[in-house]
């Protein structure tokens, strides 16, 4: 049944979201999305203009969700550095049962278009500083709370978070044994506490 003209966006966004992620942009068809969001083609192009449209909007809250996430490290009962290694040992669980095998959709984006859409291409650049940026602010973070020693330097163990958190979406997608993810997940928290 289509939905009314009348739709709530941000329902129908994450509804489109999950044909891109798993199908990625370039095997997903406007009759796929469609199906999965209800509307007819008219109101699609109507709301997002384009195919690329919808799925910059489903990247862009994909990407604020994510930001989310690392701003809401040790906001709870455990330091920002117990949180972050929480939230790595879930990514290592969720690839082990083939929960995370759609890997991450702003990864999967960058290796299938970044070579091939510029403005794609150009919003994932603009992602990852923000990505980098609110890594940095958590190690600050993390840092003032005796966390990681302090002359560690929080703009280098960015760029070095990213790379690996980036490479572990990857890893998922091969539903990788806990034994390489664990090696992983133990690198990452050596590097940034060891003194």
């Amino acid at each position: 049944m289509a939905r009314s003209p009348e739709f709530e966006r941000a329902v129908v966004v994450e509804e489109a979201m999950a044909v891109f992620w798993e199908r990625g942009y370039g095997r997903t068809s406007v009759g796929e999305l469609v199906d999965a969001t209800g509307l007819n083609p008219g109101s699609l192009y109507a709301a997002f203009g384009s195919k690329k449209g919808i799925f910059l909007e489903a990247l862009d809250a994909y990407n604020r969700e994510f930001l989310e996430v690392i701003r809401g490290f040790g906001s709870g009962r455990r330091s920002t550095i117990e949180d972050f290694y929480a939230f790595l040992e879930r990514t290592v669980d969720d690839a082990v049962a083939g929960r995370d095998r759609r890997g991450c959709l702003a990864v999967n984006a960058l290796l299938e278009m970044s070579q091939h859409d510029a403005e794609i291409a150009d919003r994932l650049r603009r992602h990852n500083r923000k990505v980098m940026t609110a890594l940095a602010e958590m190690l600050s973070k993390a840092r003032s709370e005796g966390g990681i020693p302090a002359e560690k330097d929080v703009d280098g163990l960015a760029a070095f978070l990213v790379t690996n958190l980036w490479g572990m979406r990857v890893m998922c997608k091969a539903r990788p044994g806990r034994r390489a993810m664990a090696a992983v997940v133990e690198g990452i928290m050596t590097t940034l506490t060891e003194r």
